[in-house]
């Protein structure tokens, strides 16, 4: 996707379990919100408390979603807080919240909450980071029994886990199942990178998923002082966010939290320091990976003044990150040259890991593995060329500019937040020891400091990262094989500072080439469909467009644009994965993309560009104000792409990283050689061989994609914060004045036919030292316009699903996340299919596999399905769709977009609630034992050699 406001650049290094953050200064007051030793004011519309025994909350009345709240147990303790022969306990714990509590026996938990329509994983859920520990309830309505049974569940979350032995033996193999199944290149190069730049500290031997054997062997004992130890009352927080009465709230906290036995804090477990080394190199090898990456790090001991959060502080983080972004821009840059090293880098500033332990800045660039040393050349020389000569005025203006429209754009949008995210801030705010500001006011301070940024400033900041720091690390890792690795990298650098770097050259901005537009179109017929506040027109053109105007997101709208035919009329397979590339990086005849970025910046505008399955899919988001601008852009996109050769080589450099996922891991080999398989060998299903996507040429491209752009038929939907009329006399202006294109799209019967493969048993190989696998099994169904069977057979999938996780994970321990799930198509006649997908060990994909088999044998029968297995899986899918209807997403991806070609979708929404609430017992008992059958079956299994 080809964005036009830059996303802030901070170090948002996410961990395998989640990400999180920890400040040391806090000792002095352990229990504070931060907002009391700063001096920020916090979100007034949030009320903040503390019983006397030491547990917190924080409440914050939201209207979005209605009837709904969202409650958190914040608990400050995670994997820092273990003992060497606890590692892992604090996840494991989690893991033991839902497997039996004073109120909520083993084995119960999850089937109670599903009967009053929370699903798991989805409603109720649970994370573990370094520091913390958060249990998620998301309560499908607001009445006071629900509240109250949300209440008591998260007391015995704090105090109240039962820890059972026989409980605790089940739970160990699905740890080790979770463990298994987040292995992966990425994964082990992140705990390498972390033990590399912080040796002496306890977080690189805390990661959160634990070791093996402590996971296997620690006893009860070591998991009940765990729990007593950390899960005081002065670690806990409890956060609602909803539809929700202020008074109300409290009055629950208070009866279910006050009688706590207060106890003494523990201190917070010592970091540890950074190392004495002032310098250092490493190489991590890892054959798998796709491509080398190359990184210059720089740590700095972080003090009491820069971690606490302070006007100051964020004023500082504000120079710091426009002098990254505008770095980030320079690169990427150099990325796209023909003669460049690197397939893309980044540079980024802040609080390393946000541990409260250093202060970090790190400028690093992936490359084909023999490249490393001019890969490690390109970023010291672009980090000096920085830190020398600073950062140009247009540079700043850019980037200024930026940063104002998101400060802007978040303030304009605080009134439909929803409730979840906004419980999921607080909580991740008291986690990193930051103060939960207002958009409003964070508008009204960075404003301000926007206006009296310098780049001198900003330089002087971000050079102090490089030139105060304790330690400077250079971390090469990946597929390159270096012999006497510390020498040569340090000679690479070396190599690289005798180099003589110039000043940065200051480009003009230039003017958007295709603002200057033909007369608007006129209407041709227009249906306005009051019940679903939907209009849809024709305009003389042929150009459809549909629109509904929202109240979800304030200031947000959202456009997507359908044209032609997509993969139905690919000529060869592969070409679509390369067009993709072609029309997302190729810019505009007169403006590269990186010249699009510094014309609208400041604007929110964007333009991401696909060759979905039957149509070029072109999709933007922005605010009403730009939203002119966003069409004006699109329809340039149509009118005068690109297609410039820059594209193409960065669609070749980045084949590395492409065919070491498909070859190397279970779940890129799925996307390819079972993909292709599931669809009868057809070849727009499946990658080709590499050498076939590398010959293709931009004229391919054109031959295709260019006659659909001119002519095709074409349907543009808007859905948001928008005004209709006005928003329809734009659509007139930009895209009913286009060429006129096709009334109806073709049939494309023919092209529509894709084969099933007959029952069968697959096993895929392929290479790879990670132990890890994959056993699925598929039913061939029917495709989405059979609206009412389809709906149905999610049920289905869901009950398996269910019966999949009771059965191997929580019975077998053998899986994580076991999952099933109906995929109906809307493209494909006649095609759809029932999946079961479970990620193993390797040799137990088999007896997996005949666990699978049985259960769908079991349904097969047509009289297994109970009416409270159907309950349990329809009360979540029905608060799932009714918070759907909600979302402007599903209004644009599952009506509006193709509304014109499929009139049905708007029945579709209509009937979506009702019909679902409707399904009885009898249908699904008929669809299982009509879906399920096992002469129709494929099963496939994926497995390392």
């Amino acid at each position: 996707m080809t964005h036009f406001t830059p996303i802030i650049t901070t170090l948002t290094t996410t961990l395998i379990l989640s990400s999180g953050a920890i400040a040391n200064e806090a000792q002095d007051n352990p229990v504070s919100f931060a907002h009391e030793v700063s001096d920020l004011a916090p979100d007034p519309a949030v009320t903040w408390g503390k019983l006397e025994n030491g547990v917190r909350y924080a409440i914050l009345p939201n209207a979005e979603p209605p009837d709904r709240v969202s409650l958190r147990l914040h608990v400050e303790a995670g994997s820092l807080m273990e003992n060497e022969d606890q590692q892992g306990l604090a996840h494991f714990i989690e893991h033991m919240a839902f497997n039996g509590t004073t109120h909520f026996p083993a084995g119960e938990m999850v089937e109670y909450f599903q009967r009053l329509g929370m699903g798991f994983g989805s409603h109720t859920n649970a994370h573990v980071t370094f520091h913390e520990t958060v249990y998620k309830l998301d309560l499908p309505n607001t009445e006071e029994a629900m509240l109250d049974e949300g209440f008591k569940l998260l007391r015995d979350y704090a105090d109240g886990m039962l820890l059972l032995p026989d409980e605790i033996e089940d739970e160990r193999g699905v740890i080790l199942a979770e463990k298994r199944s987040r292995d992966s290149v990425s994964w082990r190069t992140f705990v390498e990178q972390v033990g590399f730049a912080l040796p002496e500290s306890i977080v690189s031997r805390r990661m959160p998923i634990g070791i093996e054997e402590v996971i296997v062997n620690a006893q009860r004992e070591r998991f009940v002082e765990f729990y007593e130890n950390w899960y005081t009352p002065n670690r806990l927080v409890v956060i609602a966010v909803g539809d929700i009465e202020v008074d109300a709230i409290e009055t629950f906290v208070e009866s279910y939290f006050a009688d706590m036995e207060p106890r003494t804090r523990r201190p917070d477990p010592d970091l540890g320091e950074l190392s004495e080394r002032v310098w250092a190199t490493h190489h991590h090898f890892e054959e798998e990976a796709g491509e080398t990456s190359v990184s210059l790090e720089a740590l700095t001991r972080q003090t009491s003044e820069t971690a606490i959060d302070s006007a100051e502080n964020r004023a500082i983080e504000l120079r710091r990150n426009i002098a990254a972004q505008i770095i980030n821009r320079r690169l990427e840059r150099l990325a796209k040259r023909e003669d460049t090293p690197i397939s893309s880098s980044s540079t980024h500033a802040g609080d390393f890991f946000s541990l409260g332990l250093a202060q970090y800045a790190s400028i690093s660039a992936d490359c084909k593995p023999g490249d490393w040393e001019a890969a490690l050349a390109l970023v010291e020389q672009e980090l000096r060329r920085a830190l020398e000569y600073g950062f140009t005025q247009a540079e700043i203006e850019e980037v200024r500019a930026t940063y104002r429209n998101l400060y802007e754009e978040s303030a304009s949008q605080m009134a439909t937040r929803k409730s979840r995210d906004l419980a999921n801030q607080i909580s991740r705010r008291i986690g990193h020891r930051e103060v939960f500001t207002s958009p409003a006011d964070d508008l009204k301070r960075a404003l301000p400091e926007l206006e009296a940024v310098t780049a001198e400033e900003c330089l002087a900041v971000y050079k102090a990262l490089w030139e105060e720091a304790d330690e400077t690390l250079i971390f090469v890792s990946g597929n390159a094989e270096i012999s006497d690795a510390a020498v040569s990298i340090k000679a690479a650098f070396d190599d690289s500072q005798a180099v003589a770097v110039s000043a940065p050259e200051a480009k003009e901005i230039a003017t958007f080439a295709y603002g200057d537009l033909p007369p608007s179109g006129t209407i041709a017929e227009r249906n306005d469909f009051e019940d679903l506040e939907v209009t849809q027109v024709r305009f003389k053109n042929n150009v459809r467009a549909n629109f509904k105007p929202t109240d979800f997101e304030d200031e947000t709208v959202h456009v997507r644009v359908r044209i032609g035919s997509g993969q139905l009329t690919e000529p060869e397979g592969g070409l679509s994965i390369f067009a993709g590339q072609m029309l997302n990086g190729g810019g505009l005849e007169a403006h590269s993309e990186d010249e699009l970025k510094q014309i609208f910046a400041g604007q929110t505008v964007s333009v991401g560009l696909s060759v979905g399955e039957d149509a070029f899919t072109l999709t933007g988001k922005t605010n009403p104000d730009d939203l002119e601008a966003q069409l004006q852009l699109m329809r340039a996109y149509i009118t005068n792409p690109g297609f410039r050769e820059e594209a193409r080589t960065e669609f070749l450099r980045s084949l590395d990283y492409l065919y070491q996922q498909i070859e190397r891991t279970p779940g890129g080999f799925s996307q390819d050689e079972v993909s292709a398989f599931l669809h009868g060998g057809d070849p727009r299903f499946g990658y080709p061989e590499r050498d076939a996507l590398e010959s293709f040429t931009i004229d391919q491209v054109k031959d295709w994609v260019l006659p659909e752009l001119e002519s095709a038929y074409l349907e543009i939907s808007f859905v948001g914060d928008f005004e209709l009329e006005p928003t329809l006399e734009m659509a007139a202006a930009t895209f009913g004045n286009l060429s006129d294109r096709d009334a109806k799209k073709p049939d494309y019967s023919e092209e529509r036919q894709v084969t099933f493969p007959a029952g069968t048993e697959r096993t895929f190989t392929f290479d790879s030292e990670i132990p890890k696998a994959m056993a699925n099994a598929h039913w061939p169904t029917v495709d989405i316009f059979d609206i009412k069977t389809t709906r149905r057979l999610g049920l289905v999938g869901a009950i398996l699903g269910d019966r999949l996780r009771i059965k191997v994970r929580e019975e077998l321990g053998d899986a994580y996340s076991p999952f099933a799930h109906n995929l109906p198509s809307d493209v494909w006649t006649d095609y759809g299919y029932l999946f079961a997908s479970i990620t193993v060990d390797p040799e137990q994909a088999e007896s997996v596999t005949a666990v699978v088999n049985e259960i769908a044998a079991d349904l097969a029968t047509g009289t297994s399905i109970t009416e409270d297995e159907l309950e349990r899986s329809k009360k979540p899918r029905v608060v799932q769709i009714e918070e759907m209807r909600r979302t402007n997403r599903y209004w644009l991806s599952s009506v509006l977009e193709a509304s014109q070609e499929y009139p049905q979708r708007l029945d579709w929404a209509r009937s979506f609630v009702d019909d679902y609430r409707s399904i009885s017992l009898e249908e699904v008992n008929t669809l299982a034992a009509e879906y399920l059958d096992a002469e129709k079956q494929v099963t496939v299994i994926v497995k390392p050699e």
